[in-house]
């Protein structure tokens, strides 16, 4: 899917667009009383030519270009954020909330930093941290519902169904098309607990993510506010940002594909649906 935004749409949409053609249309209704049709027909073609030539030249220019696509990704952040905050709340988890109201104070502040003509800091920069605002808000709902998961369908539960489906299949009397069945279903719940023991590991990665990027988010801050007109500012802003794509990476890790249909069937546990929704939503969106 192409999310490259319009710029010319941008442009004839935009707000001193709309402000010269109405201002356009105010002066050839003047134009009109003493000029008649006339004054009017010619105010309506300087504003047209006036208005084509802007249109060919001003959707081509960076600067435009860069503040409609900020403004397109501000947009798609603030309805990931919504989304997201959403589910967090839903799990009920006050303290990742608290956690992150903490964080977009601090981001808040460095933007009002940022606004100082004196810092090197930029908004380009700060805009870096509340895109991780919104990556840690990612993190938390694929750590909870991660949890929802492990408590919905233990890892002792598979075993012992793996367990009964092999006694099953000591049983030679079984047509074969039952024997094939019950084969099919101890493949799933093998993979199912495979897939458990490796979302183990990779979830003690997470949880000490969510551990040290608010951490690291407040050593940030403190670094910016002791010196913030350094001009050492941008590149040590550089390198700790490079240092906090782990939240990305991470998210990354969870991009797994859903059990199969006759697995969810077998399994009868919503959590994997829940996870399935929450780990695409904290990773894929992040590369926005």
């Amino acid at each position: 899917m192409d999310n490259t935004p319009s710029y010319l749409g941008a442009f004839l949409n935009h707000p001193t667009n709309r402000v010269a053609l109405l201002a356009a249309g105010v002066v050839g209704i003047f134009a009109s009383i003493p000029l008649g049709w006339t004054g009017l027909a010619l105010v309506a073609v300087v504003a047209l030519g006036t208005e084509i030539l802007a249109a060919l030249v001003i959707p081509g220019l960076t600067s435009f270009r860069n503040s409609v696509d900020r403004a397109q990704h501000q947009q798609v952040r603030a309805q990931r954020r919504l989304a997201l905050l959403t589910d967090i709340s839903n799990y009920g988890d006050t303290r990742a909330l608290d956690t992150y109201q903490h964080m977009v104070s601090r981001v808040q502040a460095l933007h009002q930093t940022a606004s100082d003509k004196r810092t090197a800091l930029n908004r380009f920069d700060v805009d870096k941290l509340e895109d991780l605002t919104v990556d840690y808000l990612g993190l938390c709902a694929i750590s909870l519902s991660l949890k929802q998961r492990r408590d919905t369908l233990s890892e002792d539960t598979v075993t012992q169904r793996i367990a009964s489906i092999q006694a099953q299949l000591q049983n030679t009397a079984l047509p074969d098309e039952e024997q094939r069945q019950w084969r099919n279903a101890l493949n799933e719940y093998t993979e199912v607990l495979q897939r458990s023991r490796r979302l183990a590991a990779r979830r003690t990665v997470l949880e000490a993510t969510l551990t040290s990027l608010p951490d690291k988010m407040e050593e940030i801050y403190q670094m910016v506010m002791t010196s913030p007109y350094s001009t050492e500012i941008g590149s040590k802003l550089d390198e700790s940002l490079s240092r906090l794509r782990i939240a990305e990476e991470v998210a990354s890790e969870f991009d797994t594909p859903e059990p199969s249909d006759a697995m969810r069937h077998k399994v009868n546990s919503p959590a994997s649906t829940a996870f399935g929704r929450a780990a695409r939503r904290g990773a894929g969106a992040v590369k926005t």
